[in-house]
């Protein structure tokens, strides 16, 4: 099985638009964070600010927003291309344009095993995603490779709407501020089965 899968179109594109659509309503609520990635590393200018909206969260008691049903078959699409069926946690996350591309802090999503992770892009925008071949599933080796600081590249995937990007959930990755306009994507995180309440999540 393959590290990773770019999909283009993984839904119709009336269904595209219409998520657009969703999201640019100006009652939605989105959670702000100056710190997107790691709260501990507040500092690190690589952690950048981002708006989130959360969809669904596994481990605080599943659908949280009135959007979940909506985002529900988009998740279930990429259920299907890797045959992973436990979802986990579902997210919007949305940066404004930046005016420069800077790439964020590497890091993981879970902890989980035979976990995969998506990036499905809501809207046309630059601010490539970036995946890495270090990987882990430990906090302790997460920390260990994080405090090198020596990524090397497996792949970069430039967003466009409609596209989604399916890699497996133990490896390195980081998003890319945009230059021109928003970066909205969905974030998704699937599993084989159902991981452990306790220790699955890093500190995304």
């Amino acid at each position: 099985m393959n590290d990773y899968y770019v999909v283009d179109d993984l839904i119709p594109p009336i269904y595209q638009e219409w998520l657009i659509a969703l999201i640019k309503d100006e009652n939605l609520t989105w959670h702000r964070k100056d710190s997107a990635i790691m709260e501990e590393l507040e500092g690190d200018p690589r952690n950048g600010f981002c708006n989130f909206h959360y969809l669904f969260e596994m481990d605080k008691g599943g659908n949280l927003s009135p959007l979940c049903n909506a985002f529900t078959p988009l998740s279930l699409m990429a259920m299907e291309q890797v045959k992973c069926y436990n979802l986990m946690r579902m997210r919007i996350n949305c940066v404004p344009n930046m005016f420069a591309n800077h790439t964020q802090l590497p890091h993981i999503d879970s902890y989980v095993k035979d976990s995969w992770n998506v990036v499905y892009y809501i809207d046309d925008s630059d601010g490539d995603t970036v995946i890495y071949n270090e990987r882990t599933l430990s906090d302790q080796e997460y920390q260990s490779i994080l405090s090198k600081g020596e990524f090397t590249e497996m792949t970069r995937i430039p967003p466009k709407k409609g596209r989604a990007v399916i890699f497996q959930g133990d490896l390195f990755h980081s998003s890319t501020t945009p230059s021109t306009r928003w970066r909205p994507v969905v974030n998704i995180n699937l599993s084989k089965d159902t991981p452990p309440t306790n220790g699955a999540y890093s500190n995304v």
